[in-house]
């Protein structure tokens, strides 16, 4: 091969490693939530206690999820990252996790996601769900919503500019009280 080819080629090999277009490492991304109480009316508000965080790497198309969490009124029974319509939007469970049976503990668990779960973690609709005994399945006791790793403002420190929200993009407000 002439001088002139292997520059070529070189070349070549940069371009398309510069533009994504030759084969490139597994697509990675680290996900993040706190994970807080279910909504709480006068009835569960003594049984729906406690709190934790959660964070999840992805590599390629295999999600992992670790998180920790305390104070809850009863032991942990279940959890599962669950798919709603959005974010802050309950839905149905996708995946099962394996949780300590205890009142502070962990959830784990590690998958293999399809491209439509793929789509949905990006999108915000994917969150964690933990149920105890006396806050089962379907409200629950915890729940988070895994979003991208962010920058978070302290308590009582304003945050300038809109909420993060990074799929809100597209997102339109359904009120009609203020004008645009």
């Amino acid at each position: 091969m002439s001088r002139e080819h292997v520059f070529r080629a070189a070349a070549i090999a940069a371009f398309l490693a510069c533009t994504g277009a030759a084969t490139s490492a597994p697509d990675s991304a680290r996900f993040e939530t706190e994970l807080g109480p279910t909504p709480i009316n006068h009835v569960t508000k003594d049984l729906v206690t406690g709190h934790g965080f959660a964070t999840a790497a992805l590599n390629g198309n295999r999600l992992a999820v670790s998180a920790t969490f305390i104070g809850l009124a009863t032991p942990a029974t279940d959890a599962h990252v669950m798919m709603g319509s959005g974010i802050g939007m309950s839905g149905d469970p996708l995946l099962d996790l394996t949780v300590s049976a205890a009142t502070s503990g962990t959830i784990t668990g590690a998958f293999t996601l399809t491209p439509a779960q793929l789509a949905a973690l990006r999108a915000g609709r994917l969150y964690l769900q933990l149920n105890s005994q006396k806050a089962p399945a379907p409200g629950g006791n915890l729940w988070g919503w895994l979003l991208p790793e962010h920058q978070k403002a302290g308590q009582d420190e304003p945050q300038l500019g809109p909420w993060f929200l990074p799929q809100g993009e597209g997102l339109k407000a359904t009120h009609t009280g203020r004008p645009s």
